[in-house]
This record gives structure tokens, sequence and C-alpha cells, in this order.
């Protein structure tokens, strides 16, 4: 008798989920916040100048909060790109907006720590259907 080799089920590779994810981010923060920058104030964001920005660096958020709704908020061009994200300003605005309980909660939330590609998949669907509901 011959033995077969068990198949491997074929996944999207986490980079697609990711760019799914991030157009989804997108259209919520837009549709939920308007075209305002969140930092400076410009208003009428519209193409290119009108950024989704994080709150604290991608770069140093990890799955759990790389894509989560509370860190992000529309930015123009210059505040996201040119100034870095004014994370200073925005830590700021945010703090006020959401107290000091909620903005710990969030530096918490930077500790944990979740495997990225089921975490991801959760949150495709669960923005889906936010954008239904919007």
């Amino acid at each position: 008798m011959k033995k077969t080799r068990l198949r491997k089920q074929s996944k999207q590779k986490i980079s697609t989920l990711q760019n799914k994810l991030w157009e989804l981010c997108k259209q919520i923060i837009r549709k939920k916040w308007g075209n305002s920058c969140y930092t400076c104030g410009a208003t009428g964001l519209i193409g290119n100048n009108w950024h989704t920005g994080h709150m604290f660096s991608k770069a140093s958020l990890g799955a759990y909060l790389k894509y989560d709704l509370r860190v992000l908020r529309p930015q123009c061009y210059n505040c996201n790109i040119n100034r870095g994200g004014m994370g200073a300003d925005f830590y700021e605005r945010m703090l006020r907006e959401i107290g000091p309980l909620e903005m710990e909660k969030l530096q918490k939330d930077r500790q944990v720590s979740v495997k990225a590609y089921e975490h991801y998949s959760k949150q495709i669907s669960d923005y889906r259907q936010l954008i239904e509901t919007l």
C-alpha cells in the first residue's frame, strides 16, 4: 500500500490579510471621523492628503493593536509623513478625548501577544460587519 502525504490546507499570506485589514480600517476611520486632520485640524482632506495615522508608531505595535480602531485617526499628509505622525500632539489629544484610564488600558494592550494570522482573520470579519452598520 502506497503512503500518501497529508495535504496542508492553503492559507492566504499574512501580507494579503494585512492589506485587506488596512483597507477596512481606512474605510471605517474615514466614515467615523470625517476628513479633518486629528492632530493639526486641517479640514477638507481628500485623496493622497487623507491618511489614517496611528497614535503610536506602527512599527512599535504588535499584532493586537496594529489595526485597532482605538489608536487610528485621520491625519493629513504633512502630519503623518512629514512630521512623523505628531505622536506627542496625537497622544495629548487622545488623552483628553478618552481619559487617563482608557489610555492606561491602551498602554497595557501594547504588551498583549496574539497569533497574528488568526487575530487578523477575526478582525477582518468584525470590521466588515462594522462597515455594514455605519
